[in-house]
Protein backbone atom coordinates (compact mmCIF):
# COMPACT_ATOMS: atom_id res chain seq x y z
CA UNK A 1 0.00 0.00 0.00
CA UNK A 2 1.64 3.54 -1.10
CA UNK A 3 1.06 6.06 1.28
CA UNK A 4 -0.39 9.44 0.71
CA UNK A 5 2.27 12.35 1.19
CA UNK A 6 -0.09 13.23 3.81
CA UNK A 7 0.11 10.14 5.52
CA UNK A 8 3.81 10.14 5.28
CA UNK A 9 3.62 13.93 6.97
CA UNK A 10 1.39 12.62 9.53
CA UNK A 11 3.74 9.28 10.27
CA UNK A 12 6.59 11.66 10.77
CA UNK A 13 4.60 13.74 13.07
CA UNK A 14 3.48 10.76 15.27
CA UNK A 15 7.16 9.34 15.05
CA UNK A 16 9.04 12.40 16.04
CA UNK A 17 6.08 12.63 18.91
CA UNK A 18 7.44 9.08 20.66
CA UNK A 19 5.56 6.64 18.74
CA UNK A 20 7.73 3.30 18.22
CA UNK A 21 8.20 2.06 14.49
CA UNK A 22 6.50 -1.27 15.32
CA UNK A 23 3.43 0.08 16.16
CA UNK A 24 3.83 2.88 13.06
CA UNK A 25 4.36 0.27 10.62
CA UNK A 26 0.63 -2.01 11.94
CA UNK A 27 -1.54 0.97 12.04
CA UNK A 28 -0.02 2.48 8.43
CA UNK A 29 0.28 -1.10 6.97
CA UNK A 30 3.36 -1.52 6.03
CA UNK A 31 6.84 -2.88 7.00
CA UNK A 32 8.69 -1.71 9.65
CA UNK A 33 12.06 -0.98 7.81
CA UNK A 34 9.70 0.84 5.40
CA UNK A 35 8.49 3.75 8.66
CA UNK A 36 12.53 3.71 9.20
CA UNK A 37 13.27 4.43 5.84
CA UNK A 38 10.11 7.06 5.69
CA UNK A 39 10.92 8.79 9.43
CA UNK A 40 15.01 8.78 8.68
CA UNK A 41 14.26 10.43 5.10
CA UNK A 42 16.18 7.76 2.76
CA UNK A 43 12.74 7.51 1.05
CA UNK A 44 9.57 9.87 0.71
CA UNK A 45 11.61 13.15 1.52
CA UNK A 46 9.58 15.57 -0.24
CA UNK A 47 6.57 15.00 1.13
CA UNK A 48 7.73 16.73 3.91
CA UNK A 49 7.00 16.68 7.47
CA UNK A 50 10.10 16.13 10.52
CA UNK A 51 12.90 14.18 9.81
CA UNK A 52 14.69 11.81 12.33
CA UNK A 53 18.36 12.18 12.68
CA UNK A 54 20.08 8.86 10.94
CA UNK A 55 22.71 7.52 13.19
CA UNK A 56 26.11 6.80 11.91
CA UNK A 57 26.58 3.73 11.55
CA UNK A 58 30.54 3.96 11.21
CA UNK A 59 31.02 5.99 14.22
CA UNK A 60 32.73 4.41 16.69
CA UNK A 61 30.91 3.37 20.10
CA UNK A 62 32.47 2.09 22.50
CA UNK A 63 30.47 0.76 25.79
CA UNK A 64 31.95 2.85 28.82
CA UNK A 65 34.31 0.92 30.83
CA UNK A 66 32.16 1.25 33.92
CA UNK A 67 29.15 -0.55 31.95
CA UNK A 68 31.20 -3.82 31.21
CA UNK A 69 30.10 -6.31 34.03
CA UNK A 70 33.06 -8.28 35.51
CA UNK A 71 32.54 -11.73 35.85
CA UNK A 72 34.21 -13.57 38.97
CA UNK A 73 35.88 -17.03 37.41
CA UNK A 74 33.15 -18.99 39.00
CA UNK A 75 30.46 -17.32 36.78
CA UNK A 76 32.89 -18.17 33.57
CA UNK A 77 33.11 -21.56 34.75
CA UNK A 78 29.31 -21.36 35.24
CA UNK A 79 28.93 -20.30 31.83
CA UNK A 80 31.18 -22.65 30.33
CA UNK A 81 29.27 -26.02 32.39
CA UNK A 82 25.69 -24.54 31.42
CA UNK A 83 26.66 -24.79 27.35
CA UNK A 84 28.02 -27.58 27.25
CA UNK A 85 25.02 -29.07 29.27
CA UNK A 86 22.94 -27.61 26.17
CA UNK A 87 21.01 -24.47 28.31
CA UNK A 88 20.72 -21.91 25.48
CA UNK A 89 22.62 -19.17 25.92
CA UNK A 90 20.18 -16.08 26.15
CA UNK A 91 18.58 -17.98 28.96
CA UNK A 92 22.05 -18.69 30.45
CA UNK A 93 22.89 -14.53 29.64
CA UNK A 94 19.62 -13.04 31.16
CA UNK A 95 20.67 -15.32 34.11
CA UNK A 96 23.66 -13.34 34.59
CA UNK A 97 22.63 -10.14 33.52
CA UNK A 98 25.29 -10.45 29.91
CA UNK A 99 24.92 -10.16 26.65
CA UNK A 100 24.75 -13.43 24.59
CA UNK A 101 27.37 -12.10 23.00
CA UNK A 102 29.49 -12.03 25.98
CA UNK A 103 28.45 -16.34 26.23
CA UNK A 104 29.97 -16.81 22.74
CA UNK A 105 33.11 -14.71 24.09
CA UNK A 106 33.91 -16.81 27.33
CA UNK A 107 33.10 -20.12 25.13
CA UNK A 108 35.40 -19.24 22.45
CA UNK A 109 37.95 -18.08 24.69
CA UNK A 110 37.55 -14.26 23.88
CA UNK A 111 37.05 -13.71 27.15
CA UNK A 112 37.15 -15.26 30.39
CA UNK A 113 40.57 -16.53 31.05
CA UNK A 114 42.78 -14.68 29.39
CA UNK A 115 43.74 -18.08 27.36
CA UNK A 116 42.23 -20.45 25.75
CA UNK A 117 41.70 -23.95 27.04
CA UNK A 118 43.93 -25.43 26.00
CA UNK A 119 42.68 -29.27 25.16
CA UNK A 120 45.06 -32.46 25.53
CA UNK A 121 46.23 -34.82 22.35
CA UNK A 122 44.01 -37.48 23.74
CA UNK A 123 40.72 -34.70 23.50
CA UNK A 124 42.10 -33.76 19.86
CA UNK A 125 41.97 -37.15 18.87
CA UNK A 126 38.45 -38.17 20.48
CA UNK A 127 37.24 -34.79 18.94
CA UNK A 128 38.74 -36.32 14.87
CA UNK A 129 37.78 -39.47 15.30
CA UNK A 130 33.64 -38.00 16.62
CA UNK A 131 33.56 -35.70 13.87
CA UNK A 132 35.07 -38.53 11.30
CA UNK A 133 32.07 -40.80 12.46
CA UNK A 134 29.32 -38.37 11.96
CA UNK A 135 28.60 -36.15 15.38
CA UNK A 136 28.22 -32.49 14.49
CA UNK A 137 30.52 -30.03 15.16
CA UNK A 138 28.09 -28.17 17.06
CA UNK A 139 27.44 -31.24 19.33
CA UNK A 140 31.72 -31.55 19.81
CA UNK A 141 31.55 -27.78 20.81
CA UNK A 142 28.73 -28.21 23.41
CA UNK A 143 30.64 -31.57 24.76
CA UNK A 144 33.33 -29.79 25.09
CA UNK A 145 32.86 -26.10 26.54
CA UNK A 146 33.93 -24.73 23.25
CA UNK A 147 32.36 -23.16 20.33
CA UNK A 148 31.89 -24.98 16.59
CA UNK A 149 34.62 -22.32 15.35
CA UNK A 150 37.14 -24.11 17.40
CA UNK A 151 35.89 -27.52 16.75
CA UNK A 152 36.25 -26.73 13.09
CA UNK A 153 39.22 -25.30 13.42
CA UNK A 154 40.70 -29.10 15.17
CA UNK A 155 38.55 -31.38 13.02
CA UNK A 156 40.21 -29.17 9.75
CA UNK A 157 43.76 -29.44 11.48
CA UNK A 158 44.20 -25.92 11.24
CA UNK A 159 45.08 -25.84 15.19
CA UNK A 160 46.89 -28.63 17.13
CA UNK A 161 48.59 -29.53 13.51
CA UNK A 162 50.88 -31.73 16.02
CA UNK A 163 48.65 -33.85 17.17
CA UNK A 164 48.20 -37.13 14.75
Amino acid sequence: MALSDAEVVRLRERYAAGARQVDLATEFGIAQTAVSAIVTGRTRVAAGGPLAARPDRHAPRPAPASSRKVLSPGQIEQVRRRVAAGEKRTEIAADLGISRYTIDSIISGRRGSGARKPFSGDQIRQIRAAAAAGTSQTQLARDYGTSQQVISQIVRRVTYTDVT
